[in-house]
């Protein structure tokens, strides 16, 4: 059970994916306990999952290089700010479909420095002037973005920009370095 799980306190990683019956209590049991060891965490796709719970994943693993959270649809910004200056590893943020997220991307810059892959496909809200501003403080940092930006995929302040469909293969978009 996800309650049993503070006993596992040298797991580097977990996958919890199409986690439709995981609950919002469980992820908060879960990770009350610190995960110092823990680097990647995957938990898509929870309706359940509040910004309380991704508030307490930021204060359990300290050294989390990779995060997914796609599709968990009830996070806003007011969970991924803490969380993001709780994580200063942060290599790897996938937000996709998380539509009420607005004003994080500001933060990225300050809190997450060595963040080399933001997913922020289908996250409406987030304006595109903000992501081109953090592409011109980011230039290492790999945007997958499903809107045109009014610019070449590649070319935007040194940074790469992607829309949805140039994204070659998974392998590529883990990786977050060969495009084109």
């Amino acid at each position: 059970a996800v309650t049993d799980f503070h006993q596992l306190r040298y797991l580097e990683e977990l996958s919890l994916t199409r986690a439709h019956s995981l609950t919002d209590a469980g992820l908060l049991s879960a990770f009350s306990f610190p995960h110092h060891f823990m680097r990647v965490v995957e938990i898509t796709e929870s309706g359940s999952m509040t910004d309380a719970a991704l508030v307490m994943i930021g204060r359990s693993c300290p050294n989390l290089k990779e995060l997914d959270i796609s599709w968990c649809w009830a996070i806003t910004d007011e969970g991924v700010i803490p969380l993001l200056e709780r994580t200063p590893h942060l290599t790897s943020f996938k937000v996709q479909s998380v539509h009420e997220l607005v004003d994080f991307v500001s933060f990225v810059p300050d809190y997450t420095p060595s963040l080399t892959l933001l997913n922020v496909i289908s996250c409406h809200l987030i304006k595109e002037d903000d992501l081109l501003a953090l592409s011109g403080v980011m230039p290492d940092l790999a945007i997958a973005y499903n809107r045109d930006l009014g610019c070449s995929p590649g070319k935007s302040h040194n940074t790469r920009v992607l829309r949805y469909f140039d994204i070659m293969s998974p392998r590529q978009f883990a990786i977050g370095k060969r495009f084109r």
